[in-house]
């Protein structure tokens, strides 16, 4: 197949977690850039927690918030935000259940609680802080994704009341979900740009690790789930690479030839 497209998740997939981009996985993108390759990062993240990666990689079409928020060439081309009644309705259960929640807009993020573990956990490993979310703070700004910080059984509470959210755990232990639009994920934000550049889902290559890659797998030509991934998402992968910390990305186009 000629691919003309190459779709990388940041963390756990071109950013090994708690580390950074090897020397070797910015070489591999550099590789593909020389070969005419478009080269785009899809993440959960928002453009504010990647401004490094962005830097170190130089790629400059980007999609955030799992699909709500979409860049080609450092212009926006899409958004999708969370519409007021929805939040209103998670902000008012949260307060019911005593559990905080992280906003996050196109250019910043607060959170209800400052001081809960659980908000003091989710960020104690990163370099970011969130502020104090004033309680006018998401009626005023487009808000593209929320945290929810509470225990996975907990979770029950909002799914069966807002079917119009999804709930994905960080990780299997963790204290926080990411919470996006149900028919928002980045299958969806990638379509929207590969419409823009004329390429069809089946001319891409992607890369992840998460369940939040599954849609964006099962989308494309070449889906490849990094070797620590969960064995639900190789399910969905048409081939499985070497892991973030062994530059399984590197590995992964070597053997598809792409580099």
């Amino acid at each position: 197949m000629n691919y003309k497209v190459v779709i990388l998740d940041i963390d756990g997939t071109i950013v090994p977690h708690g580390k950074t981009v090897s020397h070797a996985t910015k070489n591999a993108i550099q590789m593909l850039k020389d070969k005419n390759l478009e080269v785009v990062i899809a993440t959960g993240r928002a453009p504010y927690f990647s401004t490094t990666v962005i830097e170190e990689t130089g790629v400059d079409s980007m999609i955030f918030f799992n699909g709500s928020y979409v860049y080609h060439e450092g212009k926006e081309i899409y958004q999708n935000a969370i519409d007021k009644s929805i939040l209103k309705t998670i902000h008012q259960l949260s307060g019911d259940y005593q559990h905080p929640l992280t906003f996050l807009s196109g250019t910043s993020f607060k959170a209800t609680d400052l001081s809960h573990p659980f908000v003091v956990e989710a960020y104690s490993h990163d370099p970011w802080k969130p502020e104090l979310a004033q309680p006018r703070y998401w009626m005023e700004q487009d808000i593209y994704q929320l945290f929810l910080h509470c225990n996975l059984e907990e979770e029950i509470h909002y799914k069966s009341k807002i079917p119009e959210l999804d709930f994905r755990r960080w990780s299997s232990g963790a204290k926080t979900c990411d919470v996006n639009l149900t028919k928002s994920n980045k299958a969806v934000g990638i379509t929207k740009l590969l419409e823009r550049l004329g390429i069809a889902p089946d001319e891409a290559v992607a890369f992840g690790d998460g369940l939040n890659d599954i849609e964006m797998l099962s989308l494309v030509g070449m889906g490849v789930a990094m070797g620590a991934a969960s064995d639900e998402l190789k399910q969905a992968a048409n081939m499985v690479t070497l892991s973030a910390e062994e530059d399984g990305v590197v590995y992964g186009l070597k053997q598809l030839g792409l580099i």
